[in-house]
């Protein structure tokens, strides 16, 4: 995936926020820009490394000793890891649908 597939996204975001500003005032559209980075950094974090399952094993598989009675806990991977460019351009997914959801909650609440 290229990065030019982010760009769209990108200029929606900014076309979103400069339109809030527009309708509802500077302060509504701080708030957003910033309520949406947070999502944005949020979902880039967890798409770097996707949660793993923990499984409790009797033995280590690295170790010799076959005797013993502690239990190590194995990461077990669910999901392979994302691309860079993907990661992204979810992430920007998840910050444009989070500023929409203030837009249109403060639009159709102040009605």
């Amino acid at each position: 995936m290229q990065m030019r597939k982010a760009v769209p996204l990108i200029a929606f975001f900014i076309a979103m926020l400069l339109a809030m500003h527009q309708m509802l005032g500077e302060r509504v559209a701080i708030f957003a820009a910033c309520f949406s980075g947070l999502w944005f950094v949020i979902a880039f974090v967890l798409l770097t490394r996707p949660p793993g399952i923990p499984e409790f094993t009797s033995q280590d598989p690295t170790s010799l000793d076959a005797w013993g009675d502690d239990q190590t806990v194995v990461r077990r991977e669910l999901m392979p890891q994302v691309p860079f460019s993907e990661r992204l351009r979810l992430s920007l997914t998840v910050a444009c649908g989070s500023c929409m959801l203030i837009w249109l909650s403060l639009t159709l609440l102040a009605k």
